[in-house]
């Protein structure tokens, strides 16, 4: 009860105001009650079905709101201006999560609020350093090469096809705009590891790309909507993760894609709490949610990836699974390779010619 009568007024006039404004206070408390709870998650786009998002919300009286980045590179010079404050819930590559959890950004993980969590397979929880602690894994993929097969007919087998290109490509190649994995794909090109921090690797690493700047229309991640200028012909090539490679092919048909023979880069997505919320048990809810088998497999096939849910797994059509783009197998990813953090040496020397690149 509000206790709208709790207390005795000496006049009718002070009585009737007493109660008109109690009324409005008890509104506003049953208004309050009701609201709904915002959560704030800082993650890619495109990167959950809006259906799924509703649900949520209607399920949990809560309001996601989303706030997007272009690369990993982005989030992370973002987080460190904020240091690591204003999210509920940050989307964040397997090389960032011991970092992030160094820097007392990353609330660790209440396993227990997240039964749903027992679906999801070992190899993703703790694959690498400190994912157990502070990181739930949402996808996982591979980086390759998308192309116009259409307008490129000969594709492409080697990184270096596409870092020492024809001058048909001139001004059709669109490039990510994160020095690391620039750089990481440049040293698969030369033969070198995606992880090698030796001075001459990282050398020859800048040398590949300068070369390839010309040709480049842009460093960005494609647009994957139907405005793509991968779909309307004006870009040929990108670099692309694999699920949104087969959004573009699922709009034409025209769009293939391919990890070269020195293989691609290996990537996990992982969801974590931040440090710095005051939702906590609302992050944890939305983490339980996300991965019961049903919505996990929706979310999959929505996206194009491959899921860490071993159980969403046995609900997805036999089309989604035995895609070897989205579910690559062993012998498909045999020469592809986890980015790995770098010394602190190396990892100035790759932001160093990340900056060369993107200098206008």
């Amino acid at each position: 009860m509000c206790g709208l009568f709790g207390n005795k007024q000496k006049s009718r006039l002070g009585r009737l105001s007493f109660i008109v404004g109690a009324f409005f206070i008890c509104v506003g408390m049953a208004a309050s009650a009701h609201a709904q709870q915002p959560l704030k998650i800082y993650t890619w786009s495109e990167y959950i079905d809006p259906e799924i998002v509703e649900e949520f919300e209607q399920e949990f009286n809560a309001e996601l709101i989303f706030n997007y980045f272009e690369s990993d590179q982005a989030r992370d010079e973002e987080l460190a201006a904020v240091d690591g404050r204003g999210y509920d819930l940050l989307m964040i590559n397997s090389t960032q999560v011991e970092r992030y959890g160094k820097r007392g950004w990353l609330e660790p993980i209440d396993w227990e609020a997240i039964p749903n969590s027992q679906h999801l397979d070992p190899k993703w929880t703790n694959a690498f350093a400190k994912v157990s602690t502070y990181a739930v894994p949402y996808f996982w993929g591979t980086m390759g090469i998308a192309y116009r097969k259409d307008l490129v007919p000969g594709g492409f087998d080697s990184w270096i096809d596409l870092f020492n290109p024809d001058e048909a490509l001139r001004d059709k190649i669109v490039m990510i705009s994160d020095s690391r994995e620039l750089t990481a794909l440049a040293l698969k090109a030369k033969g070198h590891s995606a992880n090698s921090s030796k001075s001459k690797d990282l050398s020859d690493a800048r040398e590949l790309l300068m070369i390839q700047k010309p040709f480049v229309q842009q460093y960005a991640y494609p647009n994957i909507s139907e405005d793509s200028s991968m779909l309307s012909g004006d870009v040929w090539v990108a670099s692309m993760y694999n699920g949104d490679a087969m959004v573009l092919q699922d709009q034409d048909e025209n769009i293939a894609f391919t990890l070269p023979t020195e293989g691609g880069l290996i990537w996990v997505d992982y969801f974590a709490v931040a440090k710095a919320s005051e939702k906590k048990v609302l992050a944890h809810a939305f983490l339980d949610f996300i991965n019961r088998p049903s919505v996990a497999a929706r979310l999959a096939e929505w996206v194009f990836y491959a899921s860490p849910n071993l159980a969403a797994a046995e609900l997805m059509s036999a089309e989604y699974m035995e895609n070897m783009v989205i579910n690559p197998n062993e012998d498909v990813l045999k020469n592809s390779e986890f980015v790995q953090p770098l010394p602190p040496r190396a990892r100035k020397k790759v932001n160093t010619i990340g900056a060369e690149l993107f200098r206008d």
